[in-house]
């Protein structure tokens, strides 16, 4: 030992190479001092013959040399075995070290950036689990760097979407109070024009009726794409699936635009498609009618062919135009509201742009798929597919013929704040021959029914009058007064989405300023002959 002391004082034992190196060394150096002993013992017996002969110790001479051959073995032996030892103790202390080093890599592969890995940064495995560490540190940097900055973009997408939000209820806001305060004047201009018609005789006159009447219908097809864009923001417009023939559909379709496609020029076409669907064929015939009314207001020559085409459980239904096209970057823009790429006059006879917005969301409401295909100067498709349905699941609708007139003896009440709407109605009553009474509120309604003595067959309420009332609550106030079955009609200007939701929760027919007359009556027929019915049993 006195002879690996010197040794091991130089050799800095926290180095991994100097302990290897020792335990290396630490074999050589016993065996070394085992030979030099057995040696030594050798040399001294050699030298020893004559006093070996002459004092007769030959055996003690090889007792001693057996002696020292053991000895210097057991020494090797032990060497051998604390070799072994120290290099047992040394490597599970470098493999545990190892182990934890890699235990900490695998977690800062699954993200656990707080781990570290605590050992003494002396000798190369220190200098390995430092690395480790500043790795982690680092780490644990960008990602908090890169945290702030995706909180900030996620604020501000926030911010920028809750101003869009923001916007969009401003606007929704706005062309409510506007579609109402606008619809009001035009809701008595069709009362009187539907009147004036009825009662003019003379050629002229009647050609300016028909002149006012068509600027009064396109007036209402405007209010009526601003009332579609709200009822499907507001969320009431609701699906009803069926299974129904397309080609009935399409016959419809012919007979609505064919005229206007002859008188602009061009030629309207419908492919034979004697299929049945499954969808909502209203809100089809609304999708298809917008699609048509566009391809025949954006082609000048040419024409439009409606076709469809079988792909698999589905029917993909086209609408096909040879006008100008729709340049790529543009295809999806035009299904946003209020845009026109073909009219920089902003001419109404071309429409508000709101046309494919609500053929997109009407898709979006079905869950079919509107596609768009389009070359500049080439035309363009339009195409939806539809749910393919069963024919005989079909049901026949067999309802009865409803007479073309209401009752003599039936009276129909009218409440309105709008002196002219009133006016207007009792014009178009007396030319019907339908008693009326008109009243501005509920108490008013009340005195005049109460002084003629007699219940109103039908009320008819504006959901907006003054005092904060509003016509569900007129209804309810009159019903409770003169009976609970009394059939009402609800009629507004109002496009809110909140407005129309609430209306339609109510549950009351609802008609929408302005309104036809024609369909007007219609309701009013049914209504009246559905409750006296009900009466009778």
């Amino acid at each position: 030992m006195k002879l690996l002391r010197p040794l091991i004082n130089r050799l800095s034992l926290s180095s991994f190479r100097s302990r290897i190196l020792v335990i290396a060394l630490l074999p050589a150096l016993f065996t070394e001092f085992g030979l030099v002993a057995y040696f030594t013992a050798q040399t001294l017996a050699s030298d020893l013959p004559g006093q070996a002969e002459m004092g007769g110790a030959s055996g003690q001479i090889a007792a001693f040399k057996r002696d020292t051959l053991i000895h210097a073995m057991l020494v090797m032996l032990a060497a051998m075995g604390l070799t072994g030892a120290l290099a047992w103790r040394l490597s599970r202390r470098l493999s545990g070290q190892l182990r934890h080093v890699g235990s900490v890599v695998e977690r800062l592969a699954r993200n656990d950036l707080h781990v570290r890995t605590q050992l003494a940064p002396d000798g190369e495995l220190g200098a390995l689990a430092a690395d480790v560490d500043r790795m982690a540190d680092t780490l644990k940097m960008h990602r908090n760097e890169l945290e702030i900055r995706v909180r900030e973009a996620t604020a501000d997408l926030a911010a920028k979407m809750d101003m869009a939000e923001r916007a969009n209820h401003a606007k929704s806001r706005f062309f409510a109070a506007a579609s109402h305060d606008l619809r009001q004047p035009l809701h008595a201009l069709t009362l009187f024009v539907a009147a004036l018609k009825e009662r003019s005789q003379q050629p002229e006159t009647q050609n300016l009726v028909d002149n006012i009447e068509a600027s009064t219908a396109t007036m209402e097809q405007l209010f009526n794409a601003l009332l579609d864009i709200s009822r499907l923001d507001a969320g009431t417009i609701e699906t009803h699936p069926v299974h129904f023939r397309l080609h009935d559909l399409l016959l419809d379709l012919d007979k609505q635009f064919g005229a206007l496609a002859t008188e602009k020029g061009l030629r309207l076409r419908f492919r034979p498609c004697d299929v049945t669907l499954y969808s909502d064929p209203l809100l089809i015939e609304r999708i298809l009618v917008n699609l048509i009314s566009n391809a025949i207001r954006y082609t000048d020559d040419g024409g439009i062919l409606v076709a469809c085409r079988r792909r698999g459980r589905m029917l993909r239904l086209s609408v096909i135009d040879t006008g100008r096209g729709i340049p790529p970057d543009q295809q999806e823009s035009v299904f946003q509201e209020f845009v026109q790429l073909h009219n920089p006059a902003r001419d109404r006879n071309k429409g508000l742009g709101l046309g494919l917005a609500i053929v997109s969301r009407l898709g979006r409401l079905l869950g079919h798929r509107v596609e768009l295909r389009s070359l500049p100067g080439h035309g363009s498709v339009f195409s939806i597919d539809v749910p393919l349905g069963d024919a005989q699941m079909i049901k026949a609708h067999t309802a009865a013929a409803l007479p073309g007139f209401i009752p003599d003896d039936a009276l129909v009440l009218l409440v309105d704040d709008e002196s002219a709407i009133l006016r207007g109605m009792a014009e178009l009553f007396d030319n019907w021959h339908i008693d009326l009474v008109t009243a501005h509120s509920a108490d008013e309604a009340v005195q005049w029914l109460d002084s003629i003595g007699r219940v109103p067959d039908v009320i008819v309420s504006d959901y907006r009058l003054p005092d904060d009332n509003d016509g569900i609550e007129v209804i309810t106030r009159l019903r409770q007064k003169y009976g609970p079955d009394i059939p009402a009609i609800l009629v507004t200007g109002d496009t809110a989405p909140d407005t129309i939701l609430r209306i339609s929760q109510a549950g009351f027919p609802l008609l929408h300023k302005p309104l036809r007359p024609a369909k007007l009556r219609a309701l009013l027929t049914h209504l009246v002959q559905q409750a006296r019915s009900a009466a009778m049993g």
